[in-house]
């Protein structure tokens, strides 16, 4: 069951998106050559202590982890390591989440390590395109089926392979409510969009083929392939007006 909220919950899980947000520009800052998964997940739990916020993925499902850091082929879910050091040309993707007083906010980013190829480039701006790209369909009347159309045609644009077995999801009292939100329109759900649904969208895409496989440790999921992978979310809310970006900042 989808459960559409009222623009007094919509103002709540824009605060908690907010501070999503906060705290991912501070990490993105942060990363550099010398640094690990490590150093950024401890970053992220003392600015939620300092914010009075609680880190939403750390023992969500049994994650041992505040912060999800997913490297070069980690494509989502990766587990933060002391031993894997950031170097120069790598991409980092990091995904994360705070609950503020029962109302969960979500949002995940790629960054750069320093210089790198232009193919990478082109995976970065490809992926954080789709992602605006599918923001534009989140209006009252238009089906679901178009958010993800929007992902992987815009994917396939800048000739990456959409993820298609991982996707977004509704967002609200729960970090993971109904429905799906499908990268790719093969497994995608034909539902109307109506004002008050909140959905987190988040685009996924390798430079490779797009086939992937979960790790020995049950949560880090890589191209099978060991291609370049990249990851961009927004939560986003939809009103009368059209789409409103929680995650974004203000």
């Amino acid at each position: 069951m989808i459960e559409l909220k009222t623009k007094e919950e919509i103002a709540k899980l824009k605060y908690s998106n907010q501070i999503v947000a906060e705290i991912l520009q501070i990490l993105k800052e942060n990363i550099k050559p010398g640094i690990t998964g490590v150093d950024l997940d401890r970053m992220a739990r003392e600015l939620c202590e300092k914010k009075g916020v609680k880190p939403a993925f750390l023992g969500l499902y049994g994650f041992p982890a505040a912060l999800c850091v997913s490297i070069n082929e980690e494509i989502v879910h990766g587990i933060p390591k002391k031993d894997r050091i950031f170097k120069e040309g790598d991409l980092v993707s990091i995904d994360f989440g705070v609950v503020v007083d029962g109302w969960y906010g979500d949002a995940a980013i790629t960054v750069p390590v320093g210089k790198i190829s232009d193919r990478k480039k082109r995976l970065l701006e490809g992926v954080e395109k789709a992602l605006d790209e599918a923001i534009k369909q989140c209006y009252p009347g238009n089906s679901l089926l178009n958010v993800s159309k929007a992902i992987e045609t815009t994917l396939k644009k800048y000739r990456l392979s959409p993820i298609c077995e991982y996707g977004g999801h509704g967002i609200g009292r729960k970090p993971h409510e109904e429905p799906f939100v499908s990268n790719c329109l093969i497994n995608a759900e034909d539902i109307t969009l109506k004002p008050g649904m909140v959905l987190a969208i988040e685009p996924m895409a390798t430079l490779g083929k797009g086939d992937v496989r979960k790790l020995k440790d049950d949560w880090t999921v890589v191209s099978k392939d060991k291609s370049y992978a990249a990851h961009f979310e927004h939560s986003v809310a939809i009103t009368e007006d059209g789409p409103i970006v929680l995650s974004k900042l203000d």
